[in-house]
């Protein structure tokens, strides 16, 4: 076999064996405090309790889920209902036939922040 062949097949073991070995960077669990994701400056805010029977409760109100719900975890992934196990705070959107649609699970941080921005365009609007 020629050298140089046999060398670049083996410099692409090794940067290879060399990536598998070296350990992923940990991302953290959420977004830095007082960022709040983009979609999260608007909606209603509230608790929500873990799903059931394709409803769940919404801080005082029960509502209705839709058949297309998304679910998206404080990393941003979408995640199966049945996951939220313990009331969780949210923001969510609500379709045109009054079902929740999409809903947000927010850190603590992201609480705070979501619910300020939400004040200051409320007050904006009057």
């Amino acid at each position: 076999m020629n050298p140089i062949v046999s060398a670049i097949i083996s410099s692409i073991i090794d940067s290879i064996l060399e990536s598998a070995m070296t350990p992923a960077p940990v991302v953290p669990p959420g977004a830095p405090p007082g960022v709040v994701r983009p979609a999260l400056q608007n909606g209603p805010l509230a608790v929500m309790g873990p799903p059931s029977n394709g409803q769940a409760q919404f801080g005082d109100q029960t509502l209705r889920l839709s058949a297309s719900l998304q679910i998206r975890d404080i990393q941003n992934r979408i995640v199966m209902s049945g996951s939220l196990q313990q009331p969780v705070p949210v923001l969510y959107k609500i379709d045109e036939y009054g079902s929740v649609q999409r809903v947000w699970v927010l850190t603590q941080e992201e609480a705070e922040v979501a619910d300020q921005l939400i004040k200051q365009k409320a007050a904006a609007q009057k």
